[in-house]
């Protein structure tokens, strides 16, 4: 079912559920629904009008819902040939295997022309049951891949900038908090444990686009055993802040002249967090460099062009 959203970054949350769900049930019982799938195994995404007008010219089925946001959605049904998802972003390109579910939103009432957000729910292996050390391996081969393209870690405006071990213990007292973990640090297999309990996130960023990692896990019954999915997500800037400008078309569009003064809270809520996390005995990373989008002239200069 449809909801009735304007804000793309709203509507992802709606076919990130729907299609975890999905993708699980898929891991467990080895099929998919049969109306939407791609007869190619290799698929191209990329952002804007041309990412658009591939995804349509690649098979992928659309969605349209009348406030004027829309999909295309493509899936793979057979578990032994899943998808191969070559993202292209020039030298910041990767390739994604083993994926099930692939998602681009649009809005024609936001401020990019074409698809801002791609979705991919992939399995981490080719394998439907992996133990916790394969798992962790797994992610931590893809995490230095895409350190090696060019991504730098990216941690929201209001969190603290901790690292290493730090920022995993800090991600495992919030649950649900989304704090971005330092994909420099690999777990041990006991914390790696932990971190399936939160649903961990590594979040990044290069010229001009956030990605995240996410990775879920349920137990196959066996011990040390269990069923893996993966979902990345890379949107555009004008999508990863849109949650700031939800209440007016006008804003989101023209964001930059706003996000400054927005984000100043979010700046305020980090201070108070790091001061707090110091008096406790954190070490806070001030060398973090964020994107240039935060800087506290941003949008006094967007607004002078």
């Amino acid at each position: 079912m449809w909801v009735a959203v304007k804000s793309s970054k709203l509507l992802w949350l709606f076919f990130a559920v729907f299609a975890l769900c999905a993708a699980f049930i898929a891991l467990r019982t080895n099929q998919y629904e049969r109306d939407e799938k791609i007869s190619a195994q290799v698929v191209t995404i990329k952002f804007g009008a041309e990412g658009k007008s591939d995804a349509a010219a690649q098979g992928f089925s659309l969605m349209n819902h009348p406030s004027g946001v829309y999909a295309y959605k493509t899936h793979w049904d057979d578990p032994y040939k899943l998808g191969l998802v070559k993202y292209v972003q020039g030298k910041y390109s990767f390739d994604l295997d083993n994926a099930l579910i692939v998602t681009g939103l649009g809005d024609k009432d936001g401020a990019e022309s074409g698809v801002d957000n791609w979705d991919v729910s992939f399995n981490p292996s080719s394998s439907r049951i992996i133990s916790y050390e394969e798992a962790r391996d797994k992610i931590a081969t893809l995490l230095g891949k895409l350190r090696s393209a060019g991504w730098v870690r990216y941690i929201d405006t209001s969190d603290p900038r901790l690292i290493g071990k730090e920022a995993m213990s800090y991600a495992l007292t919030k649950s649900g908090a989304l704090y971005s973990i330092d994909s420099t640090y690999t777990p041990s297999i006991e914390e790696w444990k932990g971190l399936m309990a939160v649903e961990p996130r590594w979040c990044f960023y290069a010229d001009g686009i956030f990605l995240t990692l996410s990775v879920s896990y349920q137990s196959s019954g066996a011990d040390g055993m269990g069923y893996y999915l993966s979902d990345l997500q890379v949107s555009t800037a004008s999508d990863n802040y849109s949650p700031y400008f939800s209440d007016s078309i006008e804003r989101r569009r023209h964001w930059e002249k706003y996000l400054s003064d927005e984000l100043k809270s979010a700046v305020e809520e980090r201070s108070k967090r790091e001061a707090e996390l110091k008096a406790q005995g954190y070490t806070i990373d001030t060398t973090y460099q964020a994107p240039p989008f935060e800087a506290p002239d941003f949008s006094a200069k967007a607004a002078a062009h």
